[in-house]
């Protein structure tokens, strides 16, 4: 199974919310699509879904134009931001719905729905409703519901927005087994540069309905194609340097040394971040961002500098990368 776009766009009252938009998620791999609130994330599932309809381009599952087929035949499982789950159903009947309206017999419902529950560890939530359940209990209630169509391509709309940090960690390795080691390819959706780069094996950047670079996640961090991309991807985010001649430079903290001799600073702020300790420079050069060892002793004033191997540079009128390092 393959999913392909071509093309693809979404005008809204005159404004074009999605634009020429080209990719194409190959059997079993997860593509995530990454990208701030409103650049057209969640625009781009409703179109694959046929939940809307685009104003130009198509839309292909394993190499069929599903432009114009329905959404109920376009055999598309999809997990909502919001879990989208009955609230006056039982976990049980919110499984068995979608089999039921497919067609499926009892029988057959049941088994299906008592192997899910299983394999979800959900069984013992079976006879509760929606609101008798935890934020990460309904996640695997929507996740199960996706897994009960065997879709053709999995849509995944910032399916653990809505839980806590701890909670989404948990959840990651099981999304992972259940759905992306499968074979349908899977479309991830994320504003959480973190948890794409953790669960896709490529990521699409969108800024403002257009890509801006789809790679691996090392070559997006290494390779940024824009200043856009570079100060998405990476956290903390990559300082950039003042223009010089139109070009502006861009120097990950990490990257950034304590020297003897360099760039006069004065440390005005420390985060700490577990093993590594985050400081806040004020310089010549605007307030930069470096990390270091959390245990290390720093003074109130430092000099630091870094290697020029490990600048990247953009032409400011533009804001794409100049050279690949």
């Amino acid at each position: 199974m393959t999913l392909e776009l071509k093309n693809l766009g979404r005008c809204v009252r005159k404004n074009w919310i999605i634009r020429d938009l080209n990719l194409k998620v190959d059997h079993g791999e997860c593509l995530a699509i990454l990208g701030p609130s409103g650049c057209g994330k969640s625009s781009t599932l409703r179109l694959i879904a046929g939940l809307d309809r685009p104003d130009e381009g198509k839309v292909f599952i394993n190499n069929v134009d599903v432009t114009d087929i329905s959404p109920v035949k376009r055999n598309v499982g999809m997990v909502f931001q919001s879990y989208a789950l009955f609230p006056h159903l039982s976990v049980c009947s919110n499984l068995s719905l979608g089999l039921k309206v497919r067609g499926i017999g009892i029988k057959e419902q049941n088994i299906r729905v008592s192997k899910i529950l299983s394999l979800m560890q959900l069984e013992h939530l079976a006879k509760r409703i929606p609101a008798e359940l935890s934020g990460g209990q309904r996640q695997r209630v929507a996740l199960a519901r996706a897994l009960l169509r065997e879709p053709d391509v999995y849509l995944l709309d910032e399916p653990m927005s809505n839980l806590d940090a701890q909670l989404r960690e948990e959840l990651r390795p099981e999304i992972r087994r259940l759905i992306l080691n499968g074979e349908s390819p899977v479309l991830y959706v994320t504003h959480d540069q973190q948890e794409a780069m953790a669960m896709a094996n490529r990521v699409a950047v969108i800024k403002n309905g257009k890509l801006e670079q789809i790679a691996t996640p090392q070559e997006l961090y290494r390779n940024p194609n824009s200043i856009f991309v570079a100060s998405f991807i990476g956290r903390p985010q990559i300082n950039i340097l003042p223009t010089i001649d139109g070009v502006a430079t861009g120097i990950r903290p990490e990257h950034i040394k304590i020297v003897n001799d360099g760039i006069k600073c004065r440390v005005i702020h420390k985060e700490w971040l577990g093993t590594n300790q985050l400081l806040y420079l004020e310089s010549t050069l605007g307030t930069l961002r470096m990390t270091c060892d959390a245990g290390r002793e720093i003074a109130e004033e430092i000099n630091i500098n870094w290697d020029k191997k490990d600048e990247h540079s953009f032409d400011k009128s533009t804001g794409h990368t100049l050279n690949i390092n």
